[in-house]
């Protein structure tokens, strides 16, 4: 009788009794979930938030010095128009998704944390898309907050009352900021992969792209996220002389479904590309050196 070898012996049990274990392609719920609750934490506790709350207490406190300062504070609407629906569309919204979505990667970088992500049991497109989306949803919530805050000051000061109005009004805009943020977060994120001076270039961008060439009647205007922020507003509340002032003619205007299905698009498509850029692309990892 032939001895038996301990090979042999393994390959006896595995065809008795033991059966593979079969991995599932399906992302972890748990990491899933994990991830986005520790990315919000990382925009929650860190510098960044406190820079931008102050940044979006800026037109409460001009509001309270135009309106509370002699003569007498000029129309509610007028306030709104130039404070709500072109200050903080036109400079704070995009700037919040620039801050946020360009350091989704970067910070890792620095921080020398990137490695830690990859680890876990995700696909690297799909870490990248949750970051993004608590991302997203971190400043949607700040800007929402700051926006209505700020209907509130403008309301008050001026003689007016807290109204239910008022309140839909706020939920509006602040809907609208949040669809354009998206778009934004998807560009913003996407830069914050091709290049290192991801702040600068997406600056520029917000100045001559969705100010310059957004207020200019022109074809190109149609490709920026501020004009369909700005149809959304025309459609959706009806500002005063907002036509006229963005000279825009709602008759030859897309509607208002265009507009949140071409913001949505935007953001996704941009959202993908950035996801499988940094899918197939290998980060140079800083060490405690610097090399």
């Amino acid at each position: 009788m032939k001895p038996v070898t301990n090979a042999a012996n393994a390959d006896n049990r595995f065809r008795a009794g033991n059966t593979p274990v079969i991995l599932s392609r399906l992302p972890c719920l748990g990491a899933l979930t994990t991830l986005f609750v520790l990315t919000l934490r990382q925009h929650l506790r860190g510098r960044r938030l406190l820079v931008l709350s102050l940044l979006f207490a800026i037109p409460s406190v001009l509001v309270l010095l135009v309106n509370l300062l002699p003569p007498h504070p000029p129309p509610i609407a007028e306030v709104q128009f130039v404070f709500i629906f072109n200050f903080i569309p036109h400079a704070l919204a995009p700037l919040a998704a620039l801050l946020y979505a360009t350091g989704i990667i970067q910070d890792e970088v620095e921080e020398q944390t990137l490695t830690y992500l990859l680890v876990r049991p995700l696909p690297r497109w799909m870490l990248y898309i949750v970051k993004l989306l608590a991302t997203l949803v971190v400043i949607s919530v700040i800007t929402a907050f700051f926006t209505t805050v700020t209907f509130a000051v403008i309301t008050l000061t001026g003689g007016g009352s807290i109204t239910s109005d008022l309140m839909r009004q706020a939920m509006k805009t602040s809907v609208a900021l949040t669809l354009a943020q998206a778009g934004y977060c998807g560009l913003f994120g996407l830069l914050g992969l091709l290049t290192r001076r991801s702040l600068i270039v997406g600056v520029l961008y917000i100045f001559l792209f969705e100010g310059v060439l957004a207020s200019m009647d022109t074809v190109v205007r149609k490709m920026t996220v501020m004009y369909h922020f700005r149809v959304l507003i025309l459609r959706w509340l009806e500002p005063m002389n907002g036509s006229a002032n963005w000279s825009i003619k709602l008759a030859t205007a897309p509607d208002a479904r265009t507009c949140v299905l071409t913001l949505l698009s935007v953001g996704l498509v941009l959202t993908v590309v950035a996801a499988f850029f940094f899918a197939s692309t290998e980060f140079r990892m800083k060490t405690p050196e610097g090399n």
